[in-house]
């Protein structure tokens, strides 16, 4: 039963009604302590089972644990005799799904809005919530750029792994609420944007919303959906079975890589999507400066040269060797050299948030990376730190190379992906010796671009002094634009290695400092065999 304007609950008075969710009735109120308007959300009485108080009281919960510009914030939750509510920030706009009534939206302000969503995913995703119900729906669009809410069907998990969740039962670390209140096997969500593992009733991870992302902007980008059927079975089957259309774009220079974008979304398979939010994000927040340049300045990337996916790791081991060789080398602009470097000098950190990368477990448990442990270290320091989140999937050279770095500061496997391969493996194997081999020829690209630039790798690996001088001479064998100019660091503990260690926190802050001041000697020693580094 709706409630009639004027009705009180508590210090909120009822204005009007709005709309009604999956739960709950959603009024314009306002707050008469503070005379600001307000968004009331009130459970359905009819829906008041106890079961559903749960996941009424646990969406207040769940947004209160978020602080972020583009999600919806709440301001109350409480109860005024037998009425459960919660007291929301009131936002003046539409719905993204009223604005796709009208047709698709240009491409520069779906990149926009897509960025703005994403980092909201990223934000919740890195406090341990899935949404599950992310749809245009469930997305306004204010003034102030996009805003997510609804969270009513989010789960809260705790993350070993970019994507692995933990036990149900478990306790949360910023929420203290048990895991899911839905039973295995049930499924919840809106049908056309419902990943297929959720349409089998399996546990949604935060590639669950990738996929629902990846239905939200193909559907900004053509005003349709990407699976569509005349009945939920048809729909359901389009989802499970049949891959989404191309995109057909007025605008062709923008489809081939947001058709990228959007394909690996909407991957069936869980594995084959962007691992997190925050590598979409990178993906969009490239595709964007790459439109601002203009399609003249975009950086070349494997996929505008035309070499499919499959031939990558062997075409970037090609282009190593060509940028290895001065007379084939394209030419570099002439006025880099000279230009001096930026100061307060600008040091690159790069890292992968992958928990096997992740050294001190604390800063794993709390959603960080190797990167927050030694911003904490140089804090003091006259630099400007600029992060970059790393991954299998990471393409910034040229962002890295915008930077004018003095240093950059890299985990060595920055750039690997397991695949969930067991390290004895030979796959596992393959897979490293790949992604260190996409690194050096990274370094090589900086450098090449970037003559002042120097290049601080760590390591737990790579422990005796004859080890790392042998991997770094081999380094500049085969680039010889490195010599000189890269230093490797063996943080040591093994698997209890940690950057919160006084003694690793020093030894790594004198060495960065040395390399700022170009205060630092060169390693050098006979050759020794390369170890299985870490």
């Amino acid at each position: 039963m709706a409630l009639a304007p004027g009705t009180d609950l508590g210090p909120y008075r009822v204005r009007r009604f709005l709309g009604a969710g999956g739960m709950g009735e959603v009024y314009e109120g306002r707050d008469t302590r503070l005379n600001r308007a307000v968004a009331i959300k009130v459970l359905r009485p009819e829906a008041g089972d106890s079961h559903t108080q749960q996941r009424f009281q646990r969406e207040a919960r769940v947004i209160a644990a978020l602080n972020h510009p583009h999600i919806c914030a709440i301001y109350d939750v409480g109860r005024h005799g037998d009425v459960d509510f919660l007291v929301m920030e009131y936002l003046e706009g539409k719905t993204l799904a009223e604005r796709l009534a009208r047709g698709p939206l240009p491409v520069d302000e779906t990149l926009r809005l897509a960025i703005e969503i994403a980092d909201a995913l990223d934000r919740a995703h890195r406090a341990g919530i899935v949404h599950r119900d992310l749809k245009p729906g469930n997305i306004i669009l204010t003034g102030e750029g996009a805003k997510l809410l609804d969270f009513g069907l989010a789960k809260h998990h705790i993350e070993r792994g970019p994507v692995q969740e933990a036990a149900t039962g478990a306790e949360t670390r910023s929420g203290g609420f048990a895991g899911p209140l839905t039973e295995k096997g049930t499924i919840l969500g809106t049908l056309p944007y419902m990943a297929p593992e959720q349409l089998a009733g399996k546990d949604a991870d935060a590639r669950t919303d990738i996929f629902a992302f990846g239905d939200v902007l193909f559907e900004m980008l053509t005003g349709k959906k990407a699976f569509a059927g005349t009945t939920s079975a048809e729909l359901a089957g389009e989802i499970l079975h049949r891959e989404p259309p191309p995109l057909e774009l007025p605008d062709e220079s923008a489809g081939g890589e947001l058709d990228h974008i959007v394909r690996r979304c909407l991957a069936k398979n869980p594995e084959d999507r962007w691992q997190s939010a925050r590598d979409l994000l990178l993906e969009l927040s490239w595709a964007a400066t790459s439109r601002e340049k203009g399609a003249e300045d975009r950086p070349a990337t494997l996929r505008d040269r035309g070499i499919p996916l499959k031939w990558a790791v062997p075409a970037l081991l090609v282009l190593a060797l060509l940028e290895a060789v001065p007379w084939v080398r394209p030419p570099r602009p002439t006025d880099v050299a000279t230009a001096p470097l930026p100061d307060p000098p600008v040091v690159v950190l790069m890292d992968s948030p992958l928990p096997d990368r992740v050294y001190d477990p604390r800063t794993l448990a709390n959603g960080g990376t190797n990167a927050d442990d030694i911003t904490d270290i140089l804090r003091d320091l006259k630099v400007v730190l600029h992060k970059e989140t790393t991954s299998a999937a990471w393409h910034r050279e040229d962002q890295v190379v915008k930077q004018r770095p003095r240093l950059v500061v890299a985990h060595l496997s920055s750039l690997r992906d397991s695949g969930g391969q067991p390290e004895d493996s030979r796959v596992y194997e393959l897979l490293r010796q790949a992604a260190w081999d996409r690194f050096r020829t990274f370094l090589a690209y900086v450098a090449s671009a970037e003559p002042q630039t120097r290049f601080l790798i760590y390591s737990r690996g790579f422990e005796t002094p004859e080890e790392r001088s042998d991997f770094i001479l081999q380094l500049e064998q085969r680039f010889p634009v490195l010599r000189g100019r890269v230093f490797m660091m063996h943080v040591p503990g093994d698997d209890r290695a940690t950057f919160r260690d006084p003694a690793t926190a020093a030894a790594l802050k004198r060495q960065v400092a040395a390399m700022l001041a170009e205060d630092w000697p060169a390693e050098r020693a006979p050759a020794a065999q390369s170890p299985a580094a870490r």
